[in-house]
């Protein structure tokens, strides 16, 4: 597959403050098509569930396109990705024992292949990183760790359900020829500091930085594998979670790395 640096991306999942960072990065880049289960109008009119600091997306207007998809219906998504270059997986649901799995397992199953269907040239399936699962296996006590790392969901309802999208994503990669790039997350935050911001997470990204990581996954050269996972994180001196691969392969390096709130005045 070949980098996609110009045409049409389907985001799906895009009423969420990370699909409001995608938007604002890949607006005057590319023609998107942005999907989510409720109106993109009715949600950009919204304050954010995830509070005041979390960007809301912007409705956009011509040429792009905004659409309701199901993504747990095939047809939709499907439909939704007819004529497109490359798709975003940005969808979730959390706490839902039956959504859970049908968004986040049979959705990704459904977008992965719809995207080798029509033949589009990469797809960015994005997860969860847990960096403390409340078991002895969580990586949490190591430091250095790298994203090829294998992931231990555990029992926890939300890391199973992406964990098993992952895996079904992962298989359409090695055998229908589909470029997969998954992107995990943990932290975000927003750009600016405020007085009352104290400390900072490991494992964090400002939405600004979250937002361009995918216009950098667009671009990028062909991966040297037909699925290679990135962690989407700042590079900070904790020196827990590595980015450095974000960088090799991707070009992209966090810009905010929050020295304000770790370093002595």
């Amino acid at each position: 597959m070949a980098a996609v640096k110009k045409g049409k991306v389907v985001i799906f999942g895009a009423g969420g403050p990370v699909g409001a960072a995608a938007i604002e990065a890949l607006r005057d880049h590319y023609t998107l098509r942005v999907t989510d289960l409720r109106p993109m109008a009715e949600i950009a009119a919204a304050p954010s569930p995830q509070g005041p600091r979390a960007p809301v997306p912007e409705l956009l207007g011509a040429p792009h396109e905004n659409r309701v998809v199901d993504i747990t219906k095939y047809e939709q998504v499907l439909d939704a990705c007819k004529g497109m270059d490359a798709a975003i997986n940005l969808t979730v649901v959390r706490p839902h024992p039956v959504l859970a799995f049908t968004v986040s397992m049979v959705g990704a199953f459904n977008l992965a292949k719809a995207a080798a269907e029509c033949k589009l040239k990469r797809l960015i399936h994005t997860g969860p990183y847990h960096t403390a699962m409340s078991h002895t296996a969580d990586y949490w006590n190591d430091f250095q760790v790298v994203p090829e790392v294998p992931l231990h969901p555990g029992e926890d309802l939300y890391a199973l359900t992406k964990y098993l999208g992952l895996q079904i994503t992962d298989r359409f990669a090695r055998e229908r020829g589909l470029e997969v790039l998954t992107y995990l997350f943990c932290s975000f935050r927003p750009r600016q500091i405020t007085p009352e911001d104290k400390g900072v997470h490991p494992f964090v990204t400002s939405w600004e930085d979250t937002g361009e990581s995918f216009l950098y996954g667009l671009r990028a050269p062909k991966m040297p594998s037909p699925h290679e996972v990135f962690f989407i994180c700042a590079d900070l001196p904790h020196g827990k979670f590595r980015a450095d691969k974000a960088a090799r392969l991707l070009k992209w390096k966090a810009k905010d790395t929050f020295a304000e709130l770790y370093t002595r005045k």
